[in-house]
């Protein structure tokens, strides 16, 4: 019920798919009986239709416009059912009127049983395809969220890398200069201001070198979003529609008409007749049509329609051309209910394949630290290079050096340069440091304020901790671009009076009517707070 009303109040409830199949139903299956129930009555009743259903969607032009300017969902909601249920009430009449001023004849059937029969199915039909359009471009505009945020982050990320491998082969380029720059001083007179302006020489590359690893901007091109199913062929999107969606719907809405015609009884008897050939033709499709075989989708329900055009002349044996309306009206709706189940499913799977790549980029640079080898290269250059030099340095200032000490020198500055280029490619990030680097891969596409206790500082040092930490801030993150275009959060985290970890990341956003699982993290709470959606979780003392 929920997921019905957010759908008719969203704002987005009269739509170019709406008013297609409205249309659809309308002109072939939902006719009323002109004259007859011959073809060419048929004939005339879908002409009418088709002219009545456009004098009512002029008539809702405006409330579909109203709707979308709209700023209470009640309100919206309210001018949705109204304005649909006094169309419905009006169509009927409508056709009347085209009819005795076409043909001159006014169409057969109890008024009451009419009406109800449209209520019934605008109601029933509309709110399908509301529900249907409102969940895909939920779906659709989070996975474009997430696929901007995943461009940004992995755009920055790419940077960063880069970065530590021009740093990295700038280190490697300036320590071969530095060892000939070595080897020219040793070779010549060597007095302080020789050794000072070799130390000279190792302070600006190692100044060169951290200036570069400083100079992180993301404003790097974008990297490509994730590739999409939007391109399959139709042969791979006619899925099976869910169980008991086609033929008892199409029994549902010729309910009334059925009552009406020939009592409760029949109404009921078409009603199962429809559940049985639905159960029939699912079992079919999904052993025989699964895709791509489109011919084969097609001829199942299309033979389901023939099932429902046997059960109407079982029961309704007069009603006429009318009762072959399942043959066309069945498959038409089995098309529709598979494509839209299968839009739905493609958006879904794009959208957790965003949130999981984009989860796995920031997871991921959270974990590994690519400049650390070069950062420590710098503060071997600062430190262990530049020692040797002082120490060279004193000893020269006042004399030449003596074999041992050009020895000794050498030895040093050596063992500093191989260990700056022995070093790995990079490093796993310190437990401690983990949560402040995922906020900082984060910043690209989030702005995140942190108010982190001490307490909880300490017990980040624990690889399980941090962990659990750095899990519950992704999924927490990754929601907040999902749900909301707002691109920033905070994060609080502090430890509570038993010692339990507290963790609670808020963001702008509306709660969706039944939020998902998200990326799995066992034990949280996502709760609503005023106009911020909060994902707070609780992780035990550790013992």
């Amino acid at each position: 019920m929920t997921t019905w009303w957010s759908a008719v109040s969203g704002g987005g409830f009269y739509t170019r798919w709406s008013a297609a199949v409205s249309l659809l139903v309308a002109g072939i299956f939902s006719v009323p009986s002109v004259g007859g129930v011959g073809i060419e009555a048929y004939l005339r009743g879908a002409a009418v239709a088709a002219l009545g259903w456009a004098v009512l969607a002029a008539l809702l032009v405006p409330v579909a416009v109203a709707e979308r300017r709209m700023s209470s969902r009640a309100g919206r909601g309210a001018l949705v059912l109204g304005a649909l249920l006094v169309v419905a009430t009006m169509r009927s009449f409508v056709n009347d009127a085209i009819s005795s001023a076409l043909f001159g004849i006014v169409p057969s059937g109890p008024m009451p049983s009419r009406i109800a029969t449209n209520l019934l199915t605008a109601v029933a039909l509309l709110s399908i395809v509301a529900v249907i359009t409102s969940r895909h471009a939920a779906s659709r505009a989070a996975a474009d969220r997430l696929r901007a945020a995943l461009a940004r982050v992995a755009s920055a990320e790419a940077r960063r890398q880069r970065i530590a491998a021009e740093a990295r082969e700038a280190l490697v380029s300036g320590i071969a200069m530095l060892r000939r720059s070595r080897e020219r001083m040793l070779d010549g007179p060597v007095d302080f201001e020789a050794v000072r302006a070799f130390s000279e020489d190792v302070r600006g590359l190692s100044h060169r070198v951290d200036r570069l690893l400083r100079s992180y901007d993301d404003d790097g091109p974008l990297e490509p979003p994730l590739p999409d199913d939007a391109d399959a062929p139709l042969s791979m999107r006619l899925v099976a529609p869910p169980w008991l969606s086609v033929a008892p719907l199409y029994a549902l809405a010729c309910l009334p008409y059925a009552v009406a015609a020939g009592g409760a009884g029949v109404g009921l008897a078409g009603l199962v007749g429809g559940i049985l050939v639905d159960l029939v033709a699912g079992v079919a499709v999904r052993r025989w049509a699964r895709p791509p075989r489109p011919a084969a989708f097609v001829a199942v329900w299309t033979a389901a329609g023939a099932g429902m055009s046997v059960v109407t002349y079982l029961f309704l044996p007069r009603i006429g051309v009318l009762g072959l309306v399942p043959v066309l009206a069945v498959p038409v709706v089995a098309v529709l209910v598979g494509l839209c189940r299968d839009a739905l499913s493609r958006a879904g799977a794009d959208e957790r394949r965003a949130a999981g790549g984009l989860a796995e980029v920031a997871r991921e640079a959270a974990e590994v630290d690519e400049s650390a080898p070069v950062r420590q290269g710098v503060d071997v250059l600062h430190g262990r290079a530049q020692g040797a030099c002082v120490v060279f340095a004193a000893r020269v200032d006042e004399r030449a050096p003596t074999p041992d000490e050009v020895a000794d020198f050498r030895s040093r500055t050596e063992a500093a340069f191989r260990a700056i280029l022995h070093a790995g490619s990079d490093e796993r990030m310190p437990p401690g440091e983990s949560l402040d680097r995922l906020i900082e891969a984060w910043a690209p596409a989030v702005a995140v304020t942190q108010r982190i206790d001490d307490a909880v500082r300490m017990r980040l040092r624990d690889p399980e901790t941090a962990e659990r930490v750095v899990s519950v801030v992704t999924e927490a993150l990754v929601n907040a671009v999902k749900h909301s275009g707002a691109r920033r959060a905070q994060v609080v985290a502090r430890v509570t009076g038993s010692g339990s970890l507290l963790l609670r990341v808020a963001s702008p956003g509306r709660l969706a009517p039944r939020p998902g699982r998200g990326l799995g993290t066992i034990g949280r709470r996502v709760f609503q707070d005023g106009g911020d959606v909060v994902l707070e979780t609780v992780l035990p003392a550790s013992r």
